[in-house]
């Protein structure tokens, strides 16, 4: 999280974030601080947060479809919080859940275990979406997640007002669209197909020149995943599953395959 008098910018994972607050602390007249990471609003204290009405919330926003390629080849690289999660479980033993609660460790790596193999792939979002959820923090212990992808779960976690306490009840897609029409708080999302000219129409929001933010796009991305092109990975089975899990983002933000 991006914290300044006039912006707060929450950074929703592997979209592109990591980017976006090394612009925003490369911006001198936003005179801001990074707080954590991924932070939410209700992880910092009111006197950081500050009044929240009065400035701009912006935050990532990406095709869901390249999403996951994006997630699972980054962790085929051993990084990431997710891959931590799911193939360290280090959490979730603290709590003494018994072995066979969790799928076998060998079982993620194989399936991150080459980031060109397109059938690994396919395997992995299986096991993430449908039926290993419940190796997931979160996501995989709540109803929601049976109704809504990882993404969709994250955006609403990110950019909504008291997601985690109505994450417990939503019990249809109709009221994953219901809830974000009413909670979502986000006034400027930064697109990570388009995002030095977002960054760019952002900063002009804020009254900051746009060739400076031009200037500033020049700064190396990393965090960078190492794969194909997200579309190589999908047969129609992988494609329509994205698309049944993902609904909110793909027809809010007009995304396709």
């Amino acid at each position: 999280m991006f914290i300044s008098d006039k912006l707060i910018y929450l950074a929703l994972h592997k979209t592109g974030c990591t980017h976006v607050l090394k612009l925003l602390t490369s911006t001198p007249e936003l005179n801001g601080k990074i707080i954590g990471k991924h932070n939410t609003i209700y992880d910092v204290t009111k006197q950081d947060l500050g009044d929240l009405n009065s400035k701009i919330k912006a935050g990532n926003i990406r095709n869901p479809w390249d999403w996951y390629v994006s997630l699972w080849a980054f962790g085929s690289m051993g990084k990431g919080g997710l891959y931590d999660q799911i193939v360290k479980k280090s959490f979730y033993r603290k709590l003494n859940y018994p072995v066979s609660f969790f799928t076998p460790v060998e079982e993620w790596k194989h399936a991150y275990s080459n980031a060109e193999d397109p059938q690994l792939f396919k395997k992995w979002l299986k096991l993430l979406l449908v039926s290993r959820r419940k190796d997931l923090i979160g996501y995989g212990q709540g109803r929601a997640g049976s109704i809504m992808g990882l993404l969709t779960y994250r955006y609403l976690g990110l950019y909504s007002y008291n997601f985690k306490k109505q994450r417990k009840v939503i019990s249809s897609y109709q009221e994953v669209f219901e809830f974000d029409k009413q909670n979502n708080f986000l006034d400027f999302y930064i697109r990570n197909e388009n995002l030095e000219s977002d960054f760019s129409l952002l900063m002009n929001k804020l009254g900051i020149e746009t060739g400076f933010a031009q200037q500033i796009s020049n700064i190396p991305k990393t965090n960078s995943s190492v794969r194909k092109n997200y579309k190589e990975y999908y047969d129609q089975e992988l494609m329509e599953l994205v698309n049944e899990k993902e609904r909110l983002i793909i027809e809010k933000h007009n995304y396709k395959f």
